[in-house]
């Protein structure tokens, strides 16, 4: 699993700063700063989750558009690139024998938030337990 010590240790690798904020957004992405920020008080899953996906758009040097937002091909792989980081495809199958068809709950115990995960297995198709039995 991805730790967020091992997101902090990317971001300082990456040159970028990191910050928190009141309000608005979960998370922001600065290209023309190298700053993230994300919002105080965000549960694990959401933290991490945030904290991914916009190290995505810094890897990629996302820059935003006219209208001050990412293009949808950027979300989708700031997206992809956050669920392929913290999900782990071991303890993903581990874990998915115990919550069967409960995503809501396999995602809180991956630590990643429910769309992530959705993103991940959409990329990722996992066989059935009937399958691979």
């Amino acid at each position: 699993m991805t730790s967020i010590g091992d997101l902090h240790d990317l971001a300082y690798r990456l040159g970028i700063t990191l910050g928190h904020h009141h309000g608005g957004p979960k998370a922001w992405y600065s290209a023309s700063t190298r700053r993230i920020s994300t919002r105080w008080w965000l549960p694990v899953w959401e933290y991490k989750s945030s904290l991914a996906h916009e190290l995505g758009h810094a890897i990629h040097g996302d820059q935003r558009l006219d209208h001050g937002h990412f293009s949808q091909m950027q979300e989708r792989r700031a997206d992809r690139f956050a669920a392929e980081l913290l999900i782990d495809p071991d303890q993903l199958a581990d874990l998915a024998l115990w919550h069967v068809d409960d995503l809501d709950c396999l995602a809180a115990d991956l630590e990643v938030t429910p769309h992530l995960l959705a993103v991940y297995l959409h990329h990722n198709p996992q066989p059935r337990q009937e399958e691979a039995a």
